[in-house]
């Protein structure tokens, strides 16, 4: 089949100076001596926590709500969760009362506890009053939500993006930007999945690919991916939000009874739902473009498979690939698949690896944790 002229398809494509110009002004936008002032503000906000905590233990450490499922606890130090609504500006505990609650402790905050407005409002004023406390975000959305991304760098000591994106920019908010801190599997603790692995390996499974997306209208063309992908395998399909509404028993048996997964990030992003897959013991199906990220690139190459343009029209060979990857390796290879993911890609790794960074910036003398060098 011959195929049309890729310089004539090129010169087809809709305002091509788009990206040139924005990037033009973001390079413009990031050489404003204001973002000097503020980094110098927060350097010596860190300096000032460095001399505290030289001299005063840390009495715990904090999860913002969204990470409770992780059941996280550091070996050494007292560890909880907080409540949904901790930042929200009109909880029910004073502030002065939520301030000394989190004197001398490290708060972990994944960037959905913060997004809502009124928690976004809660979260500067404890961020303002809080000397004592290191503040460690966790932003799952750097990729595409830039104006919470850019407001959470700026009021975070330690700052963790998960995806590439926008680094070089968010960087000029917070010269603390480690990571990235990529996405991890955080819907079930380590426990729970090592106890329901004998589950995982006994039951039946179906050759439809799992991939139910939700449907998002900020990003049309994975939409058309899903429901192009949908008409030759109804299993791929959008749905609603009500996902997350199921007891974690049920979702955990719905990953677990499908040989492979068809995933579809919005912006070619490293998202959950692969670690989910693997975690699972089942084969992610994810998009070519992705292949040689080092996140992917490390997976072995008989537990994952990826597509091209061409598969999203006639799915079926892919979807066929990626099952024979898993009738192959057979029980031995879905153990493999979540023991890699257990070690690696849990949401416990990325807590110790931000608890590693926040322990050499700080300056905390005893390890909080040991994954910080790794693309763990």
């Amino acid at each position: 089949m011959q195929t049309e002229n890729i310089a004539d398809l090129y010169l087809r494509l809709p305002d091509q100076g788009l990206a040139a110009r924005q990037m033009d002004e973001l390079v413009h936008h990031a050489q404003q001596i204001e973002f000097f002032h503020l980094v110098a503000a927060k350097d010596a906000r860190v300096s000032r926590l460095r001399q505290h905590f030289a001299a005063t233990p840390v009495a715990a450490i904090y999860l913002s709500a969204n990470l409770e499922a992780l059941d996280f606890q550091h070996p050494g130090i007292p560890t909880a969760v907080l409540e949904k609504d901790f930042f929200h500006k009109d909880s029910a505990a004073p502030i002065e009362q939520r301030v000394k609650r989190l004197e001398n402790t490290i708060v972990i905050i994944n960037n959905n506890d913060a997004a809502p407005k009124a928690s976004l409002e809660g979260y500067v004023e404890v961020f303002r009053r809080s000397e004592n406390t290191i503040f460690v975000a966790w932003d799952w959305d750097n990729h595409h939500w830039l104006s919470l991304s850019c407001f959470f760098a700026a009021h975070s000591d330690v700052y963790g993006p998960s995806h590439y994106d926008n680094l070089f920019l968010l960087s000029r908010y917070n010269w603390l930007t480690v990571g990235p801190v990529h996405c991890a599997s955080v819907q079930w603790s380590r426990r729970y999945l090592t106890e329901k692995l004998p589950m995982m390996t006994t039951i039946a499974r179906s050759d439809e690919p799992l991939g139910r997306h939700i449907r998002y209208a900020k990003f049309p063309f994975r939409n058309q991916v899903i429901t192009t992908v949908n008409q030759k395998c109804p299993s791929v399909n959008l749905t609603d939000h009500t996902y997350h509404g199921r007891t974690i028993e049920d979702r955990l048996t719905e990953w677990s009874s499908h040989k492979s997964h068809w995933i579809v990030p919005v912006l070619n992003d490293i998202p959950i739902r692969v670690f989910d897959a693997l975690m699972c013991g089942g084969v992610p199906i994810v998009p070519a473009t992705m292949r040689f990220l080092p996140v992917l690139d490390a997976i072995a190459p008989e537990h994952i498979e990826f597509y091209g343009p061409n598969d999203i029209m006639n799915p079926q060979d892919v979807i066929a690939r990626a099952n024979l990857k898993f009738d192959q390796g057979g029980v031995d290879g879905l153990i493999a698949r979540h023991r890699f993911a257990l070690d690696n890609h849990h949401g416990h790794t990325r807590i110790e690896q931000l608890l590693g960074y926040v322990s050499r910036i700080v300056d905390l003398g005893t390890k909080l944790g040991g994954r910080e060098n790794e693309h763990a």
